[in-house]
């Protein structure tokens, strides 16, 4: 499992970060663990991964998002 910390980006570095580190799960079919800040919306990210059906689970009061990449 990858890992990628966005808590010390605020948007859109973080977005921009986010997308970065989804590629990379993707290029290497590995599920991702995000680490963000309890105070930063989310809503940007999640849109993204419901419009491109990833699956997801995000726990908000730990500050995880873990993303399945896309199979092939």
């Amino acid at each position: 499992m990858l890992e990628q910390d966005l808590r010390a980006y605020k948007c859109p570095q973080q977005f921009i970060r986010f997308k970065l580190g989804l590629k990379q799960a993707n290029f290497n079919q590995q599920p991702i663990k995000f680490t963000l800040t309890l105070e930063q919306s989310t809503s940007d990210i999640e849109r993204f991964l419901q419009k491109h059906q990833y699956h997801y689970q995000l726990q908000k009061q730990l500050g995880l998002l873990m993303v399945e990449p896309h199979r092939v």
